[in-house]
């Protein structure tokens, strides 16, 4: 019985080194667990660094995807530990409710198939947009080259890089400053 649940399930373990304007200040870990079409994804990082003032962001978003749907997520960042967001999709009917931190709701009548966590674990081939728990929309994604740009609307863009169908580069430009996550293993 043991050796058929190896059989029939998977997990994947990728850990990246966080660069902050050229500065290493942290780690990024992605996790997938599960089995076809049915995955649990997990993203933390802890990242320190210095701007005006010493910033700690903690950030921890758990996606569960079932028959190739989203079913649910959750997003808690923290910002020296007061927490900044508190974002959840839940899976409702044939649509999904999209709640943020001050509680209001929103209906979301797509089907959601493609979450930015799959980004760290495949390339978005053929995607055009990609649903963001971060920003409680969908984000459009275009491929240039060898690397596909993840639109954010707020010119805040990422830049996602792969080897073999794995993400082994992410180059995001924020509002204050680049970071960068750099796959090691």
């Amino acid at each position: 019985m043991l050796a058929f649940a190896t059989l029939t399930s998977s997990a994947q373990k990728l850990t990246y080194k966080v660069k902050v304007d050229g500065k290493e200040s942290g780690t990024l870990i992605a996790n997938k667990s599960g089995k076809k079409n049915n995955y649990t994804y997990t993203i933390q990082s802890n990242i320190k660094t210095t701007m005006l003032f010493s910033v700690e962001l903690k950030y921890d978003l758990k996606s569960i995807v079932e028959n190739g749907k989203l079913k649910s997520s959750r997003l808690v960042q923290l910002i020296n530990g007061v927490k900044q967001t508190d974002n959840t999709t839940t899976q409702k009917g044939s649509g999904y409710v999209f709640k943020d931190k001050s509680g209001e709701e929103k209906t979301i009548s797509s089907n959601i198939t493609i979450i930015v966590p799959e980004l760290y674990f495949s390339e978005p081939k053929n995607q055009k947009a990609i649903w963001s728990d971060n920003h409680g929309k969908f984000l459009s994604i275009k491929k240039e080259g060898d690397s596909y740009i993840l639109d954010t609307g707020d010119g805040q863009n990422s830049t996602y890089n792969y080897l073999k169908g794995i993400c082994k580069k992410v180059e995001s430009t924020q509002a204050f400053s680049n970071i960068t996550f750099e796959l090691v293993k």
